[in-house]
């Protein structure tokens, strides 16, 4: 199974200085303080993450005597570190330097939006590679598009280049009809799915790691996340378009995802109301970080089917559909 490819995000953390905190003009020593930009590419879909409405992000630096020792090294340096965008230029306060003893080394490590809801950051304190907890919140409008670095390890100057990438998966759902019955509408939906998970940063072992991991409690605790869509008129069966219905930035594991759905049809008898719980999903193996993958749910009078498509990048649709029936 091919891997999906990720929409990469760059943050640049250019480093005005060269070797040391202090520069040599020939008649004073000035100080010059690291300073931010940002170069983020360009998605499509509506709550993704880029260059317009990335407004903020969080560092974590580790100022080392040698390398970086993840035994006793700590984010000594900058700890959740706000950096925010104002009137165009990445600031923050207050300001550091590199270090002027060429021995010493700082290492970077970096997430977005800063203080995210849902984000924990591991203790200030804490011994080796920075960590966080995330708790998906359960509302679909208060999901966001979370990102993290991959590490930057033993600098000391020149520019720190931040590559950030999708850590969660998203997950679109889309709706149709599957038969000649008009008038359906959705009035309810809802996914389940891990309310939470710790991601922990590690130094990249070959090109393709992206140099963070999710790990997830012995016994994962399920949560329902609602869709804000509360009637939705479902496009006929004449109609090929579908209907968006719900977009959703979940945690990247397979562990019990099903789906709730509600909707109303017109019948010989009046309106009529299904309700179908606990409906499994297909292809829950590509819920991968920085996975987009899109479901479509084929509605019928008293049946609904899942057919899915996984996406290379969230750029573009992609190809390689795999579909799953649900009776």
């Amino acid at each position: 199974m091919r891997r999906l490819r990720k929409i990469l995000f760059f943050i640049i953390l250019s480093a005005w200085t060269l070797t040391s905190c202090e520069k040599d003009t020939g008649t004073e020593t000035v100080n010059v303080p690291i300073g931010f930009s940002n170069n983020v590419t360009t998605a499509t879909r509506a709550g993704d993450i880029n260059n317009d409405n990335l407004t903020s992000i969080g560092v974590f630096a580790s100022l080392t005597h040698g390398n970086f020792d993840a035994t006793v090294s700590t984010p000594n340096f900058m700890y959740n570190q706000l950096v925010e965008k104002k009137n165009g230029t990445w600031q923050y306060t207050p300001l550091k330097y590199w270090p002027n003893n060429d021995s010493d080394k700082i290492s970077f490590f970096a997430y977005a939006p800063h203080n995210t809801t849902g984000v924990t950051p591991s203790n200030a304190i804490q011994k080796g590679y920075p960590s966080f907890t995330y708790t998906t919140p359960t509302a679909e409008a208060d999901q966001v598009d979370l990102l993290a670095a991959t590490p930057i390890i033993n600098q000391n100057g020149g520019s720190v280049d931040f590559k950030m990438q999708h850590a969660l998966t998203k997950v679109v759902f889309n709706v149709k009809s599957n038969d000649d019955i008009t008038g359906k509408v959705i009035t309810a939906f809802s996914i389940t799915g891990a309310k939470s998970g710790t991601l922990a940063f590690h130094v990249p072992a070959n090109d393709d790691d992206k140099g963070f991991g999710w790990t997830y409690p012995s016994t994962v605790t399920a949560e329902t996340f609602t869709a804000t869509t509360k009637s939705l008129s479902v496009p006929d069966k004449s109609t090929p378009e579908e209907a968006m219905l719900c977009t959703y930035f979940l945690l990247p594991t397979n562990i019990g995802n099903t789906f709730n759905i509600t909707y109303t049809y017109i019948g010989i008898k009046g309106t009529q109301t299904v309700t179908l719980t606990n409906q499994p999903l297909p292809s829950l193996d590509k819920w991968l970080s920085g996975a987009f993958v899109s479901y479509t749910i084929g509605i019928d009078k008293k049946v609904v089917t899942a057919t899915t498509e996984s996406h290379p990048t969230w750029g573009n649709g992609g190809q390689g559909s795999v579909d799953g029936t649900i009776n």
